[in-house]
């Protein structure tokens, strides 16, 4: 759940600035980028919950935990980039937090008491959040859609390349 706070109060911080550009989508775009960094931060500065993600067969389980918070911060900054990166980083984050949703299976599953972490309910109740993570990666990073009386801008930038 710390992630869903920093979430909460990334987007209550960044409130301001995508209402100045009109655009609501940008901001939840910008609270899941500082989410993601927070959260890949973590995974290197306190890597023993997120080792207790992974189950004890699993080999290298503490380089995978250093790995997976280099690429939370990466995807973080792809977030940022323009598009058409944004797309792919979008995809790339909703397939890596797809990629580890077992871990937190696991977790509920085997009843395992992570540090920091409450234990009963907690583990079954942070499942369906995964859903909504996926989901807000692929949301903010979509497509932009043109207004009725311009053109599609996105199309007419990646057409060149899709001619090759």
């Amino acid at each position: 759940m710390l992630f869903l706070g920093v979430l909460i109060a990334a987007y209550a911080a960044t409130w301001l600035v995508p209402r100045l550009r009109g655009r609501t989508t940008d901001q939840w775009r910008y609270a899941f980028a500082a989410g993601m960094t927070v959260f890949g931060l973590a995974h290197l500065l306190d890597p023993t919950p997120f080792i207790q993600h992974i189950p004890p067969w699993v080999p290298a389980r503490e380089p995978l935990v250093f790995l997976s918070g280099l690429a939370e911060i990466a995807l973080a900054a792809g977030l940022l980039t323009p598009q058409p990166h944004r797309r792919l980083a979008g995809l790339a984050l909703a397939a890596y937090l797809v990629a580890v949703f077992p871990g937190n299976i696991y977790v509920a599953v085997a009843g395992v008491d992570v540090q920091g972490q409450p234990g009963g309910l907690y583990p079954w109740l942070r499942l369906p959040f995964q859903a909504v993570f996926i989901w807000l990666a692929l949301w903010t990073t979509r497509r932009p859609q043109p207004a009725a009386d311009q053109p599609d801008a996105y199309a007419q930038a990646i057409a060149p390349a899709l001619r090759k």
